[in-house]
């Protein structure tokens, strides 16, 4: 069966352990439906753990410094967004003549008519967000009923759930007694030997949390991701009708994670920790030949718009230096020398750059700026990413090729110094163009 149609769900800071698959504890019987009609992309990780610069890796196949947005504009004074002039999956798919049609939120600091979408209904922040992704449903689902079946549809559905404020969403929440949380096995972590940034932050008011706010949160979060996945069947039930399913390309996938109480922190950024940056990505292809429907190698969500390009049976653009993703699941294994590559550059607890490579056993990060402090992580004796042993004389070669390799891929992807991104000039670049998100996120950007 050849694809027709395009179906993209993105839920808001949706950690991947919290898919019904991974996690037995939560209850996401249409996003573990879709896994067993699909692949499960189960070692996917966002560019960046913030909104922005990941929807922007999400739009472009391209990190965020190569696209110039390093943070959430707005923060330290950032003004930049997607630039209209940057070649999007939406205008690929517009020119090559699907419908494209965009519902949610996209905090993309740009008129999503000018990104390649026809048809658009953006939501903003408000209160409960429970309420404002049932109206995003209720548009995309009334939008589908009136939609020519026979015309190819690129259709993106953009939750706001499960991000802060948290909510114990009815009825959901009676399965999620807040006493009965597990607390992360990380949750005591002392931070010895890490950058002292972390110890200052987990300090701050918004930063740790205490085990009764972690457990109460947790039940929010679960119940909130519980609401998300019955939205999925929403949309699934309204394309079913149509008799759009059967041909379509879906992918459910979030634009990063959250910290729930890992290593003693809540909410998300300026740290390196996997809970941030592994993002769920779930993917169904008709006719799709797959050799394994759970794909664990390491992949960066800068292939997904290549990759939803490439299962509607489109060239990805050479601009879309992230490529695809898709002939993972028609290999055996993973490639035998995995690395990947993620970064981060600022968020509202401070300005904290630094880029990470990742490997099956190890994780590096080199911190840049005014402290150009070092983490490395053995990975198969430490997942929880508890001790920092860069210092470790065995461990020099490791931290050495780590190190080599993630300034080649800086490098080589035009990665520049602090002094530059602290410029006016890259600072203040897309000042003049700068929407708010139609208004809508103008006054939101510092909860985010």
């Amino acid at each position: 069966m050849s694809p027709r149609h395009v179906v993209l769900l993105i839920a808001d800071q949706f950690q991947h352990q919290r898919l019904g698959t991974a996690d037995p504890l939560a209850r996401t019987p249409h996003l573990d439906r879709l896994a067993s009609e699909g692949v499960n992309y189960t070692g996917m990780f966002c560019s960046n753990p913030q909104c922005t610069p990941s929807r922007v890796s999400m739009q472009t196949g391209l990190y965020p410094h190569e696209a110039g947005v390093l943070a959430i504009y707005g923060f330290r004074g950032h003004t930049g967004h997607l630039s209209p002039d940057r070649l999007t999956v939406g205008k690929v798919f517009r020119d090559a003549g699907w419908t494209t049609a965009y519902f949610g939120k996209s905090h993309l600091g740009h008129p999503l008519d000018a990104l390649g979408y026809q048809h658009v209904q953006e939501h903003g922040v408000s209160s409960p967000l429970s309420a404002v992704d049932r109206t995003v449903t209720a548009d995309a689902v009334r939008f589908v009923a009136e939609h020519d079946p026979e015309q190819p549809l690129f259709l993106t559905v953009s939750w706001h759930e499960p991000h802060p404020a948290f909510e114990h969403v009815a009825p959901f929440d009676e399965h999620f007694p807040p006493e009965e949380m597990p607390i992360p096995a990380t949750y005591d972590d002392d931070l010895i030997g890490k950058p002292p940034y972390q110890a200052e932050r987990r300090a701050m008011p918004h930063g740790g949390v205490g085990l009764d706010r972690l457990r109460d949160e947790l039940s929010s979060y679960y119940s909130m991701i519980s609401h998300i996945d019955s939205l999925v069947g929403d949309v699934r039930g309204a394309l079913e009708a149509r008799g759009m399913w059967d041909d379509a390309v879906v992918l459910f996938t979030s634009d990063h994670g959250d910290m729930m109480g890992a290593h003693g922190f809540r909410l998300k950024g300026v740290l390196p920790y996997d809970e941030l940056y592994r993002i769920p990505f779930v993917l169904k292809v008709p006719g799709l030949p797959v050799e394994r429907s759970v794909v664990d190698d390491l992949c960066v969500n800068v292939a997904q718009p290549g990759t939803l390009l490439a299962a509607a049976g489109l060239p990805v653009p050479a601009e879309m230096s992230g490529g695809s993703v898709l002939d993972r699941a028609m290999r055996p294994a993973p490639p035998a020398d995995e690395c990947v590559f993620l970064e981060h550059y600022a968020a509202y607890w401070g300005l904290h750059p630094f880029r990470v490579a990742r490997t099956r056993n190890w994780k590096y990060v080199r911190h840049f700026g005014e402290t150009p402090w070092e983490e490395l992580y053995d990975l198969a004796a430490d997942p929880g990413e508890l001790r920092n042993v860069v210092g470790r004389g065995d461990l020099a070669g490791t931290r050495a090729e780590l190190r080599r390799r993630v300034d080649e891929w800086w490098e080589s992807t035009d990665g520049r110094d602090l002094a530059y991104y602290e410029s006016d000039d890259f600072r203040n670049w897309g000042r003049a163009t700068l929407v708010s998100d139609n208004a809508l996120w103008n006054d939101a950007a510092t909860s985010q």
